[in-house]
């Protein structure tokens, strides 16, 4: 199988070499070039032709329009956010400027390499405080169900599937998440709920109206 192509764009040459060290060791990804600001990023990318990029959007030398402007001529390829910190109103511009992922670069050095892996197959990909403000942004924005908990929709949604005795994997699967991705909601929704096992799941969801009980069935 072909290695996936990955270019880094990070204004920190201290990062950039940090990441191509880290990929260095991966046989599964291949760096074919690195970027400084946006502007080299754009004019590069169809010499390049990258699977995917790993772009800190958060830089002084770089913006989520840059990550926009190749995503409209290039809507195949992917892009992983990967920045110092989580801020929910710049995660929002990016999720609409088009990146796939995102995670942080104090994640660990096996979730940076999946992040590209998973995205690169046409999945999404995010790390748990990502994951965390994502939520925190559709129960502000009140993209949510009348929950009292203010489980998001996605988490709803995974409970759902939980409800039918669906494995993460099966979920990220049905779901076109990676099944990291799945799992982080998952705990999310216990430690929300309170609870420690799948049963409880489904049982807070039949109370609070979320599932029929009797359209769906679990494994406890």
């Amino acid at each position: 199988m072909e290695p996936v192509k990955i270019v880094i764009a990070d204004s920190n040459e201290l990062i950039r070499e940090g990441l191509k060290s880290v990929f260095a060791q991966e046989d599964s990804v291949e760096v074919v070039g690195e970027v400084d600001n946006g502007s080299a990023l754009v004019k590069l990318f169809s010499e390049w032709k990258p699977d995917v990029v790993l772009i800190d959007y958060m830089a002084t030398s770089f913006r989520t329009e840059d990550i926009k402007a190749i995503h409209n001529i290039y809507p195949d390829k992917k892009f992983v956010a990967i920045t110092e910190f989580a801020k929910k109103n710049l995660i929002q511009r990016a999720l609409e400027a088009g990146i796939s992922g995102h995670v942080l670069k104090s994640c660990s050095k096996s979730e940076i390499v999946d992040s590209i892996k998973e995205t690169h197959l046409g999945k999404q990909f995010f790390c748990g405080k990502i994951l965390n403000e994502l939520d925190d942004q559709e129960i502000k924005t009140g993209q949510l169900s009348c929950d009292p908990i203010s489980l998001s929709s996605r988490e709803i949604e995974i409970i759902r599937e939980i409800a039918q005795g669906k494995t993460n994997k099966q979920i990220a699967e049905e779901l076109h998440l990676s099944a990291h991705t799945v799992m982080t909601h998952r705990k999310n929704i216990m430690n929300k709920l309170g609870i420690n096992n799948t049963a409880g799941i489904v049982i807070y969801a039949v109370r609070e109206n979320l599932i029929s009980p009797n359209r769906y069935l679990f494994n406890s």
